[in-house]
């Protein structure tokens, strides 16, 4: 997404939310997190099994549950770029830690 003339623009069709109603975690990506993963690929899964094709790819598994962009994933956890390019979910309070790639995390 974008800022433009003070409002923020999503690329996301049709999801529409005011501030007040988004999480913390979102609030902080909007504000701080989101721009690391300019890079990166979001490439939604809607059955299993699911893999990434370029190191530039996080999986998004929300669509698994049929929650979509108000699924967990999408409510807590931000795709930001990390080691050598590699793309994966982030998820915390402190600044993520660019030398290490946690695959763990959904």
């Amino acid at each position: 997404g974008r800022v433009y003339e003070g409002k923020v623009y999503t690329g996301l069709c049709n999801w529409y939310e005011k501030w007040d109603r988004l999480t913390l975690s979102q609030r902080k990506g909007l504000n701080h997190r989101y721009h690391l993963g300019c890079g990166c690929k979001i490439r939604p899964c809607y059955y299993l099994p699911c893999f990434a094709t370029s190191k530039n790819e996080c999986i998004w598994t929300d669509m698994l549950s049929n929650f979509g962009h108000s699924g967990y994933q999408a409510k807590h956890y931000a795709c930001i770029q990390r080691v050598e390019g590699y793309c994966s979910w982030y998820r915390g309070w402190a600044p993520p830690d660019k030398t290490i790639i946690n695959a763990t995390d959904p």
